[in-house]
């Protein structure tokens, strides 16, 4: 073993000492290769180090002459010393034909060259270095030579079609710090050529500069086929051509590294790449490269990255400078004739300007896949036609990060566009998109279908077009599982403008956070975020859109189908629409043209102005159902109607609450204007009107149980419908502060109604202009609200039956037309002028508890006036009337009014107050505290206070003839206490000018009031036979007022009874049934009267049966007698049983509705006027059971009476 090591070692000595072999030419001979005879100068076929020792120059060689042969050899080293070769002959000899060899080094040579120089066949590990050869043809060929070695050479080729050209593989070689200087005239020329590809090498620091005079021009080229697992970089390719140049070419280029090249490539007529593959790039790495292209052919491409049938995959794309220019056709920045996938192209800095078009990256119609768009500087011109930075059919799976993106394009103009299809599973974020158009559609973002599954974030978007359209982001079809958030969007456009349009159907499941939205248009309309149909299950939140437009201006728009489970929060809108030319546009803050479904509109701020035509906060045009509307701000301002809120066809389960609303218009101005409301509520909201015609701070059409509350106006409230809460709202204001409400069965409550109109005004505020709640329709309740103004005018207005207007606080009046009303508690009063009123027409009112400056005045039958207070009347306190326009009487009851001061008290001056009664009243009068006209009849007038408080002789005003029907006693016995002792008789009135005396003590005067006056020629004509000698208070005569004891207890046998039934009840079998029964009454006077039977007692209101009852009263007023009226055998009416007539009947009724069947007994006391009802009770009392059959009572001057 020691022996070989040593013998080994001498070999390398022996080697490495050999002396290099001269060559001068001194030899010449004939070598024949692959069958050709070659005459060579100097042949080398063995293993050594060659120096050749003498310049070159011959004109006259042959086509087979050669200068030097190396053949089938190895391991040679061939130095040429710098020695010069040169000839003229254009024969095709070579200067060097190494052939069959491997591990050949040609260095050091100098050659100016007619032809192709060097040649190579079949030789392994060639190197040529540090040579500087001038051809006219090849600079050297090699033929199926692998692990070639081209180094630090200089090329200079004329006139032919390649440099450094491998006629088939460039294999495990590197082509390092050559200058390649080429000037062809040929179709044809290549710098470095690998015919069949280029595999496993290195190409780098090269300088290729080629001027291709009338043909195509190629850098780097791999004819037929790859470029696999290679490295181009740090090369300087300058290619000048007639027809098209390329500075990389291949047909595939897979898993190379392409970095830090400069490639120039300029083309007359034609195209013009930098980095070119027929079919696909795969997996390469193209870094720092900068590329500059210039086409000035009318039909040539230009392009810096380019598969023109293939796909680009796997690819890395960065730190690249990449300028392009084609005068008269398209740039293009990264190509793909197919898909792109999972390719990153980052940190790149494109200019590219395409007199047609221009992009930064385009498929021919396939899609961007998988793949990272980051961080690269971006400018796209085209100065005749479109301009598209990023350009494939869809974009999917792709992140589109940190680019500065700016397009301008004289037609148009787009950062991004998916021609064909999505953009999906995508990420698009802190982009600064700077996109402008001359003549056509300018956007940021576009795609021909759909955004889905995609988030667009952080972005920056500038869109402006000078004659069309602009956009921000714009789906063709819909937004789906998207979101779009924190991006700044600036549209600007000579026709429409649009933020974030979804253009033929919506959006899904999607979230707009966030965004600033900015939009001009000069000519039309701007649209913040655009839906043309459906938005649903989306979240717009926190966006702020501005917008001025010479058309209509929307801040969201749904246009043709509903908004859904939706969410718009939190979003600042501020619009103006400018009018032009006649086109009056509107301004729209939300807008959808169809229906909001459960959904949230909460927290937005809106300012919208038209100064032409109308503005809306927010207008939905069908319907609302199951959304809550809270806690926005809305300011609009028209030269038209302005709008806060505009809900038109059905607001259904919704609610309205704490939203801010201002409006301003030259005509009329809408705080809410809802059709048909349904199941909703509006509470808590603000809203100032200010127009010129009219203001309606919330006007609710159709309306069903729905609850208007606490909110505060300015402006007039209108209701139309049913079944509706309106209560504690506040409306305040200088002109319009008015509550109108139509419709039945409403509560209007607790409300505060201010006019705060300035004294300066007075002649221009009139009764119309005052404060008030207008009612029409029917079973309505108006209660405990506050009306005030200050001229004084505030009223309530009614027109309808069954009304309820209770403990309201009313300055002017209370007028009310209709039946079955009920006013009570009541206070109107005011400092100014005194003249509050209240005003019925109608049948069945009870007017009772009221605190009334001047008047009550009553037109109708059956009308009840009781415990009100007049403060100070200046005519008539009380006037009531009958039927007027049927003339029938009035059938009224005034009983326990107080009138503090008036001209004339109670008043019945022949308008059919006929069988009325008016008891317990107490009336101050300056003249007459009641006065009588003499076509009255059938009126009962007993324990009243009149007190007089003028100076004539006498205080009551009659006009005489027939007022003998009247009575002014009582018409029964009345117990009550005098001086401490109990008496019962007929009572009259209490007269404060009676001076007669009480002789007996009993505290009625002996001698008869005389009243009547001397009115005209006739003179006193009727009296009181029972005047009281002091004022009557509520039982006794006197302010005595005896300690209340009201102590009852059963007999003595039999069944005991509640000790509140009355002693007056006789029979104990009455008593029993009256313990055992419920009494039932209707209206005040009928509860007089049940109070009778028992102390406790229940209103008929909402009784259901569930055990005996007894009824007081008839159907009119109670309307549990109402409900069981016809099952008696003899129904009560206004006309039956008559005038004065009253009937007893009992009922039995069976109740099937529980487990166990039961049986109850109705007593029926009621009659057709009261008079009758109460003959009817007082025979009750006297009753020893109850009865089998009706028993009909007539009440007489001697008490009840049974009508045999």
């Amino acid at each position: 073993m020691i022996k070989k090591c040593l013998l080994f070692l001498l070999l390398l000595f022996a080697l490495g000492s050999v002396n290099a072999v001269d060559i001068n030419y001194s030899n010449p001979t004939d070598v024949n290769i692959d069958g050709t005879d070659y005459h060579v100068f100097a042949l080398i076929n063995e293993s050594g180090e060659y120096t050749v020792t003498a310049d070159f120059t011959n004109n006259t060689l042959s086509s087979n002459d050669i200068v030097l042969i190396l053949k089938d050899t190895e391991n040679v080293v061939l130095d040429c010393n710098n020695m010069f070769f040169s000839t003229n002959t254009t024969n095709s000899p070579y200067i060097i034909y190494a052939y069959n060899s491997s591990n050949v080094t040609v260095k050091n040579l100098n050659a100016n060259w007619s032809y192709d120089t060097i040649f190579v066949k079949y030789v392994n590990d060639f190197t040529l270095e540090n040579s500087e050869i001038i051809s006219e043809g090849y600079s050297i060929e090699l033929q199926e030579s692998y692990g070639a070695k081209i180094l630090e050479n200089t090329f200079n080729a004329m006139a032919y079609d390649g440099s450094i050209v491998f006629d088939d593989t460039i294999e495990n070689s590197t082509i390092s710090g050559n200058t390649i200087n080429m000037v062809s005239t040929v179709v044809v020329a290549n710098g470095i050529c690998g015919d069949q590809g280029i595999i496993n090498s290195t190409i780098e620091d090269n300088i290729i500069s080629i001027n291709s005079t009338v043909g195509t021009a190629y850098g780097i080229r791999s004819y037929w086929d790859n470029i696999i697992n290679s490295t181009i970089k740090n090369n300087v390719i300058d290619l000048t051509a007639n027809n098209s140049a390329y500075g990389i070419y291949s047909k595939y280029s897979a898993n190379n590294e392409i970095t830090g090249n400069t490639i120039n490539t300029t083309s007359t007529t034609l195209n013009a790449y930098g980095i070119y593959s027929e079919y696909n790039i795969t997996n390469n790495v193209i870094s720092g490269n900068n590329i500059t292209g210039v086409t000035y052919g009318e039909s040539g491409k230009i392009g810096s990255i380019y598969s023109s049938g293939g796909s680009l995959n796997d690819l890395t794309i960065k730190n690249n400078l990449i300028n392009l220019t084609a005068e008269n056709n398209y740039a293009y920045g990264v190509y793909a004739g197919d898909y792109i996938y999972n390719v990153s192209i980052s940190g790149n800095n494109i200019t590219a300007n395409g007199y047609y078009g221009s992009y930064f990256i385009y498929t021919d119609n396939e899609d961007l896949i998988g793949s990272t768009i980051k961080n690269n500087e971006i400018t796209i011109i085209s100065n005749y036609g479109d301009a598209y930075c990023i350009y494939p059919c869809a974009v999917m799976g792709s992140v589109i990060s940190g680019n500065t993106i700016t397009a301008y394009g004289e037609d148009f103009a787009c950062g991004i566009y998916a021609c064909g299809e999505d953009l999906v599973n995508s990420t698009i974020e802190s982009n600064l998109f700077n996109i402008s158009s001359n003549n056509g559609d300018s956007e940021c973002i576009y795609t021909d279908c759909n955004i889905l599954n995609t988030i667009i974030s952080g972005n920056t978007f500038i869109s402006e077009s000078n004659g069309d359209y602009s956009y921000g982001i714009y789906a063709y079809n819909n937004f789906e599982n998207s979101t779009i958030s924190e991006n700044n969007i600036t549209v600007d456009a000579y026709n429409d403008s649009y933020g974030i349009y979804a253009c033929q159907w919506g959006m899904a499941n999607s979230t707009i956070l966030g965004n600033n939205i900015t939009l001009n248009s000069s000519d039309d309309c701007a649209y913040g975020i655009y839906a043309c149909e459906s938005v649903e299950n989306s979240t717009i939140s926190g966006n702020n859109i501005t917008a001025d437009s010479y058309g209509q201006a929307c801040g969201i728009y749904a246009c043709q189908d509903d908004m859904v489970n939706t969410i718009i929060e939190n979003n600042v809108i501020d619009l103006y629409a400018y009018s032009y030319d006649g086109y009056n546009p509107n301004a729209y803050g939300i807008y959808t043209e169809y229906n909001i479904e459960n959904s949230t509109i909460s927290g937005n701020n809106l300012t919208v102005e038209s100064n032409e035509y109308n503005a809306y906060g927010i207008y939905v045009e069908y319907y609302t159902v199951n959304t809550a509307i809270l806690k926005n701000t809305f300011k609009s301002y028209a030269y038209n109607n302005s709008y806060g809120m505009i809900l038109d066809n059905g607001t259904i389960n919704s609610t309205i609450l704490e939203n801010n609303i201002t409006a301003e218009s030259n005509k009329t101005a809408y705080g809410m204007d809802l059709d048909h409301m349904e199941n909703s509520t509006i509470s808590g909201n603000n809203i100032a009107l200010e127009a010129y015609d009219y203001c309606y701070a919330i006007n609710l059409n159709d309306t069903l149980n729905t609850t208007l509350s606490e909110n505060t106006v300015v402006g007039e409230v209108y209701v139309y419908g049913n079944n509706n809460k309106i209560s504690s709202n506040t409306l305040v204001g200088e002109y319009y502060t008015s509550m109108y409400i139509y419709g039945n069965t409403n509560k209007i409550f607790n409300n505060t109604i201010l006019n705060n109109t300035s004294d300066e005004n007075e002649e221009y505020f009139t009764p119309y202009y005052g404060s008030m709640v207008y009612v029409e329709g029917d079973y309505n309740t108006i209660s405990s609200n506050v009306l005030h103004d200050a001229w004084a005018y505030s009223r309530i207005e009614f027109y309808g039956n069954n009304a309820t207007i209770s403990s309201n606080t009313v300055e002017y009046f209370i007028h009310l037309e209709g039946n079955n009303a009920t006013i009570s508690s009541n206070v109107l009063h005011n400092d100014n002028y005194g003249d509050a009123y209240i005003e019925v027409y109608g049948n069945n009112a009870t007017i009772s508890s009221n605190t009334v400056d001047n008047t009550i005045w009553t037109g109708g039958q059956y009308n009840t006036i009781s415990s009100n207070t007049i403060i100070d009347a200046e005519n008539y306190a009380i006037d009531f009337n009958g039927d007027l326009n049927n003339e029938l009487g009035a059938y009224a009851t005034l009983f326990n009014n107080t009138v503090l001061a008036s001209k004339l008290g109670i008043c019945l001056d022949n308008c059919f107050e006929d069988y009325s009664n008016i008891t317990q009243n107490t009336v101050y009068a300056d003249e007459y505290p009641i006065i009588m006209g003499d076509n009255i009849t059938g009126c009962n007038i007993y324990l009243n206070n009149f007190i007089y408080a003028g100076n004539s002789s006498n205080i009551s005003g009659i006009m005489p003839n027939t007022t003998v029907n009247n009575s002014f006693v009582s018409p029964f016995e009345i117990e009550y206490k005098y001086n401490g002792n109990t008496y019962s008789n007929i009572l009259g009135n209490y007269w404060s000018d009676y001076n007669g005396t009480d002789s007996d003590g009993n505290g009625i005067g002996d001698t008869y009031y005389l009243y009547g006056c001397d009115y005209e020629e006739y003179g006193y004509l009727e009296n009181d036979t029972a005047p009281l000698m002091d004022m009557w208070n509520d039982g006794e005569i006197g302010n005595y007022v005896a300690p209340t004891t009201t102590t009852r207890s059963s007999g003595g046998s039999g069944r005991s009874y509640d000790s509140d039934i009355s002693d007056e009840i006789g029979s104990k079998v009455i008593k029993n049934f009256v313990s055992s029964a419920a009494v039932i009454y209707g209206n005040e006077i009928d509860q007089q009267y049940a109070e009778e039977l028992r102390e406790r007692i229940q209103n008929a209101n909402g009784y259901k049966i569930s055990g005996n009852a007894v009824i007081v009263g008839g159907p009119n007023a109670n309307g549990f007698a109402k409900e069981y009226n016809n099952h008696f055998e003899m129904p009560i009416s206004n006309d039956y049983p008559g005038e004065n007539k009253g009937i007893i009947q009992v009922l039995k009724v069976q109740d099937n509705t529980g487990m166990i069947i039961k049986s109850y007994t109705i007593v029926y006391i009621a009659g057709s006027d009261r008079l009758g009802t109460q003959a009817a009770l007082e025979y009750f009392k006297t009753l020893d059971e109850l009865p089998e059959g009706p028993i009909m009572i007539e009440w007489t001057q001697n008490g009840p009476k049974v009508v045999e």
